[in-house]
């Protein structure tokens, strides 16, 4: 599950994961894939989410700097934010990321991708591995939580690139994120440099039963955030922990 203009997004997903799955020793008729689309209902990253909240839009950067800071004093060392400026970095996180507000704050969008979320999984055999990416990892959190009842055949829930950690305070409107958001086992994969900061997705939240780190980019957290179906490293990582649980 991922935010791409492409309907088929998932496919190049899934043809750069086989090969590590057969590796693990699946068999490949045993695999089959499907994706969850909902780019159509979900404004787009940069300038299409200021424009539904632009009143929040210094409160949610500030917020974002604040966050930032504590991690910094904390020792959560700033060679995994890449090169550049903090406040660069924030920004990034807002123009990257700006799409989940209109998710969160408003009604019609979080319904209508919660439903689509809901048929989709309801139209797959069972038992399912929802692999989630980015705002796909929120938009599961919550629906998941939402109706449990519509979710019964996911048994392993992975999130890849989790932004859970910046936009905890919002999601708490939509969420209980000090609960957990299924049954399922829930493993986490972050890499090191990521602008979406994964690893710190259980800060003030319900931490994942695993959580796994892997290098995905040396100084872009960008790139490293795009980096998740690229690096063979974080794919037999992946394949590894799909098949423990397969």
């Amino acid at each position: 599950m991922g935010h791409d203009t492409n309907r088929e997004y998932w496919r190049h997903w899934a043809d750069a994961l086989l090969p590590h799955l057969i590796n693990q020793g699946i068999k490949e008729t045993d695999i089959h894939f499907s994706g969850i689309y909902y780019y159509d209902l979900v404004p787009q990253p940069g300038d299409g989410w200021k424009k539904l909240t632009y009143l929040l839009t210094r409160e949610i950067e500030e917020e974002m700097q604040r966050d930032l800071a504590v991690q910094l004093a904390r020792g959560d060392g700033k060679e995994r934010l890449g090169r550049g400026p903090l406040k660069d970095f924030v920004n990034l996180v807002a123009d990257n990321f700006g799409d989940i507000f209109s998710y969160i704050l408003n009604e019609q969008v979080y319904q209508q991708v919660n439903d689509r979320f809901y048929q989709s999984i309801a139209n797959l055999p069972g038992p399912v591995t929802l692999i989630a990416y980015s705002l796909g990892t929120m938009i599961s959190f919550c629906a998941m939580q939402q109706r449990p009842d519509q979710v019964k055949q996911i048994k392993h829930f992975i999130t890849l690139g989790s932004p859970i950690f910046w936009f905890r305070k919002w999601l708490q409107k939509r969420a209980k994120i000090s609960q957990r958001p299924t049954p399922a086992h829930w493993t986490n994969l972050a890499g090191r440099i990521d602008v979406a900061c994964p690893h710190l997705v259980s800060y003030e939240a319900c931490p994942p039963d695993t959580d796994l780190e892997c290098e995905l980019e040396k100084l872009n957290p960008v790139k490293g955030h795009l980096a998740y179906f690229q690096q063979p490293a974080a794919l037999e990582l992946l394949a590894r922990e799909i098949a423990r649980r397969w």
